[in-house]
C-alpha cells in the first residue's frame, strides 16, 4: 500500500437544490435545500467528500465559522485519522456548541472516509466491517394534497413495492385520524404505517390520538412528544400500545443512552450529523446492538450523498431492518448521481468511499443559487407560505 493520504486542504460550498415539491411539516414549509458540500484534497490526488447539513441554523455564516475552525484540525491528518481530530477538536472546548458542530464534524469525517475508501479502493462499508446487506427496503413519504389524493397515492406506492407509507401528522387531529384510518381501510396489512407529529403533542395528546387510530397497523411514531421530555416518550410508549420512534430525543449517544434505559422507545432515529459522523453513527448502531432497538436513519436532507453515507454504515449492523428513512423524489436535482428507489428499495453503491462523485457543473450552478437566493431554512415559514430564505450576502 502506498503512503497514506494526508489532508492538504478543504472546501464548504454551499448550494441550493431544488425541489420538485413543498415539504410540509409541523414545523413549517421546505422548498429547498441548502447544504455545505465539503471536498477534502489529499496527498497523492484524492479528494474526499461529504456533506454538512445547513439548514438547520443559524445561519451560512456561522456554520463557515465552525467549518473554517474545525478544518484546521484535520489538515495534515491522515485520512484514517478521524478519532484523532475529533479529539483536537474536543480539546478546544467546543461542547457548549455541540449540536452545531455535530453538523460540521459530521461532513469532514464523512470526507475523511470516503478518501480512505478511495485510497484503499474499497467501499466505506468494507472500512465498517463490511456490508450485510447492499439493498435496503424504503419508506415512502406522502403529504401535501388533500386526504383522498394522499390515499391513492399511498396505494399506488404500496402496489409499486413500498412496504411503509410516511405521513407528517401533527397539525389538525380530526385530518390526522381520518388520513390514517382511510389509509388503513385501503391498505389492510399490506403496508405499515409510519406518522412523525415532529414534536407537537404533549404525552396525553399522543396517548388520545393514537387510540382513535386503531385499529391501523402504524410500524411506529415518530417522536410525538417535544424532544426534551424523555418520559413523555415512555409515557407514550406504555399507555398507547404503539411502538415509539426516538428522532430528535436521540441526538449523540449520551441521550440514545438515557432512552435506553428508560424503556423510551422502540426504534432509535439518527443519523450523520446528529451524531457527529460515520464512526459515532457506528458507535451508535453498537448501542442499538446492544439494547436490542432496531435503527432508522433519520434524513433530514434527502440527498445522494447524505443517504449514502447513511446507508454505508447501515449495511454493517443487523439492527438496520426496517425501512430506512429518506424520499430522493422530492429533489429536482443533485449535484452527485440522485438515489433511484422504485420499487421500493435503494441500493447501496459499491465503488470506492462512497461510490459517489461530485458533478462540478452541477456544483457551480447550485452555488450560484444560493448566492441567488440565501440560505433556505427548515423551521420558518413567512406570510406566503414560503420557506424563509436569508441573503447569504
Amino acid at each position: 500500500m502506498s503512503d497514506v493520504p494526508r489532508i492538504e486542504h478543504t472546501e464548504l460550498t454551499f448550494i441550493n437544490l431544488p425541489m420538485l415539491q413543498p415539504e410540509l411539516w409541523a414545523w413549517g414549509n421546505r422548498d429547498g435545500y441548502t447544504v455545505g458540500a465539503v471536498q477534502l484534497h489529499c496527498t497523492g490526488g484524492i479528494v474526499g467528500i461529504g456533506e454538512v447539513v445547513v439548514c438547520m441554523g443559524p445561519d451560512d455564516k456561522v456554520v463557515q465559522a465552525i467549518f473554517d475552525q474545525v478544518a484546521q484540525q484535520f489538515v495534515g491528518e491522515s485520512v484514517f485519522g478521524v478519532e484523532r481530530a475529533a479529539a483536537r477538536v474536543a480539546g478546544l472546548g467546543w461542547y457548549p456548541f455541540h449540536r452545531t458542530l455535530s453538523l460540521v464534524i459530521g461532513g469532514l469525517e464523512m470526507a475523511c472516509w470516503d478518501a480512505a475508501g478511495k485510497h484503499v479502493g474499497l467501499p466505506v462499508s468494507e472500512l465498517f466491517g463490511g456490508a450485510l446487506r447492499t439493498r435496503f427496503p424504503s419508506m415512502y413519504f406522502v403529504q401535501g394534497a388533500p386526504i383522498e389524493e394522499m390515499v391513492e397515492r399511498a396505494v399506488e406506492k404500496a402496489a409499486e413495492g413500498f412496504r411503509t407509507i410516511y405521513y407528517k401528522v401533527g397539525v389538525d387531529e380530526e385530518r390526522d385520524v381520518e388520513l390514517v384510518r382511510r389509509t388503513h381501510e385501503r391498505l389492510g396489512r399490506s403496508a405499515k404505517i409510519r406518522i412523525d407529529p415532529n414534536e407537537a403533542w404533549s404525552a396525553g395528546t399522543a396517548v388520545r390520538i393514537l387510540r382513535r387510530m386503531a385499529p391501523a397497523t402504524i410500524e411506529y411514531v415518530e417522536q410525538p412528544t417535544p424532544m426534551h421530555d424523555i418520559d413523555a416518550l415512555a409515557h407514550v410508549r406504555a399507555a398507547s400500545g404503539v411502538p415509539v420512534g426516538a428522532n430528535q430525543a436521540s441526538w449523540g449517544a449520551h441521550p440514545i443512552l438515557e432512552i435506553v434505559k428508560r424503556g423510551a422507545a422502540d426504534v432509535i432515529m439518527s443519523d450523520t450529523h446528529q451524531d457527529g459522523g460515520l464512526l459515532p453513527m457506528k458507535k451508535v448502531l453498537a448501542l442499538c446492538e446492544t439494547a436490542g432497538l432496531p435503527y432508522v436513519n433519520h434524513s433530514f436532507n434527502v440527498t445522494a450523498l447524505n443517504i449514502t453515507g447513511h446507508l454505508h454504515v447501515m449495511s454493517t449492523s443487523p439492527i438496520c431492518y426496517l425501512p430506512v428513512g429518506g424520499h430522493p423524489d422530492y429533489l429536482a436535482d443533485d449535484y452527485v448521481e440522485p438515489i433511484d428507489y422504485s420499487g421500493g428499495f435503494i441500493d447501496l453503491p459499491r465503488g470506492p468511499g462512497l461510490g459517489l462523485e461530485i458533478d462540478h457543473d452541477k456544483l457551480a450552478r447550485f452555488h450560484q443559487a444560493f448566492l441567488d437566493e440565501g440560505m433556505h431554512y427548515a423551521y420558518t415559514v413567512n406570510h406566503d407560505g414560503r420557506t424563509m430564505s436569508v441573503p447569504s450576502q
